[in-house]
């Protein structure tokens, strides 16, 4: 289905060497292919060269040879080979047009066009397979970041494209959303697709993949049969930079209490947004210094939650810091939000001068940038333009800026679904150092190795109430 050789590839205005550089590849028609490796090593690059958005719409230099189903991909106009090659974005919100979830869910199939009593049996099948009658008729933008991702891959898949290019699509989905993924993808394997998904976290697909294409440097450092993955060794996966092929177990214990000795208390928060009831009497109770998770489905109100405490939500409820009661002005202030969609708080011409809004640039302030940005592995990307990073390198260089904004309690919105094992790590002893330096960590969170590595405890939220706040316990995947 698909041939790949000698293939490079240079992003306008970057280094001759650029970010793809021999890339030879065969892959079956109906194979699955699992494209993994460190953020930044060129899988997103890689997806878009399949799909033609490299260089058709980013412009740059592309050499080598790009075979699709036979013909020469670099000469198939990027509409057409757009319909041959259905693809999901790491970023959901960059390939919506409608604004209403049913609208965009049919967009794709009426610009093929597909007969309307068809587009009504796909969109019928999809729905079920993926559950998401409840997304129907629906605004897009007050959705959820893994309610975007779960419609951005139901409306390509709708469209049934012989080949499906998926870059993170997992990232932003609780569990229960990435096994309908995970029956998704089988079936369509079965089906008869041929499948390239562009992942960090591949547990849900281990039992059907047929190959694994690791990455390094913009250059392909090793293929992979499924039975060689499997047989990895989980510390030749660690020296690779991956994550493991199985997720940690979680056994939560004890429930902690409300009253004690908490430096942040968020009590009765209640939520109306659009017309929509969010959150019903939460409460939320964390201390300086300790990692608090804050898990469930999406949609279930968890980052309404965290905007409420940190006073970028009006709200109904009161919040205190330190026993001291604070409006939501004061909240802002001793607080710091890192967002999921990391472009949101991106403003400046390079990651460095980012450290350098609303603080002068003194010999002191830029030892410290240069810390925090040595701290996430940024430093020789400091130049750069933030929105130039990939998404894993992204929320690194806003974790960095969290680190250095001297705040009490800080928030972070799914700060690893962008980030590959080694990344994931090296994040959870960051958050870990902030904690020990007295701050109120919290975080938002589906990625359960996150949790292992990193939380003491775990409040559940469901329909926008508190299921439970409990300590957790880790069972090792080997176990």
């Amino acid at each position: 289905m698909i041939r790949l050789e000698n293939l490079s590839y240079a992003y306008p205005g970057t280094a001759e060497n650029g970010q793809l550089r021999n890339i030879s590849l065969e892959i079956q028609d109906g194979a699955c292919i699992l494209l993994t490796g460190v953020s930044g090593c060129g899988k997103t690059t890689l997806t878009r060269v399949l799909n033609g958005l490299c260089p058709q719409f980013y412009g740059g230099c592309l050499q080598g040879g790009y075979t699709l189903d036979g013909r020469n991909a670099l000469e198939i106009p990027v509409h057409e080979l757009g319909a041959l090659v259905g693809s999901v974005f790491q970023d959901p919100r960059s390939q919506f047009f409608a604004t209403n979830t049913t609208d965009e869910l049919v967009l794709g199939m009426e610009n093929i066009p597909t007969p309307r009593e068809e587009m009504k049996r796909r969109v019928d099948e999809i729905t079920a397979l993926m559950d998401l009658d409840k997304l129907l008729n629906r605004k897009i933008f007050p959705l959820s970041s893994g309610e975007k991702q779960r419609l951005a891959v139901a409306s390509v898949c709708a469209m049934r494209p012989r080949t499906l290019v998926l870059d993170e699509p997992s990232a932003n989905l609780d569990s229960e959303a990435v096994q309908h993924l995970s029956s998704l993808l089988f079936r369509l394997r079965e089906r008869g697709n041929t499948i390239i998904l562009s992942e960090h976290r591949f547990y849900y697909v281990r039992e059907f993949f047929d190959r694994m294409v690791w990455m390094k440097d913009g250059e392909i450092a090793g293929v992979f049969t499924r039975e060689e993955a499997l047989s990895l060794p989980p510390k030749r996966l660690v020296e690779m930079g991956l994550r493991g092929f199985e997720t940690p177990k979680l056994v939560v214990q004890g429930t902690v209490p409300d009253k004690g000795d908490d430096s942040l208390k968020a009590e009765e928060i209640t939520c109306c947004r659009g017309g929509k009831q969010i959150l019903d009497a939460v409460s939320l109770h964390a201390k300086r210094g300790s990692i608090l998770a804050i898990a469930g489905s999406n949609g279930a109100g968890k980052s309404t939650l965290c905007r409420a405490v940190t006073g970028l939500y009006r709200v109904n409820g009161t919040v205190e810091l330190d026993g001291e009661l604070l409006r939501r002005r004061q909240r802002i202030r001793r607080s710091f939000f890192v967002q999921q969609d990391a472009d949101y708080q991106l403003y400046a011409a390079s990651a460095e001068e980012e450290f350098y809004i609303g603080h002068a640039a003194t010999d002191e302030r830029r030892a410290q940038t240069q810390r925090a940005l040595e701290a996430v592995g940024l430093w020789e990307y400091r130049g750069r333009h933030p929105i130039s990073l990939s998404g894993g390198q992204k929320q690194r260089l806003l974790l960095a800026l969290a680190s250095v904004s001297g705040r009490g309690v800080l928030v972070f919105d799914e700060p690893t679904s962008g980030l590959d094992g080694r990344n994931m790590r090296m994040t959870a002893e960051l958050l870990k150092a902030l904690a020990c330096e007295g701050s109120c960590v919290i975080l938002i969170t589906h990625d359960m190795e996150l949790i292992h590595h990193a939380a003491e405890s775990v409040l559940y939220l469901a329909n926008g109430q508190r299921t439970y706040h409990k300590r957790i316990s880790t069972v090792d995947a080997a176990e």
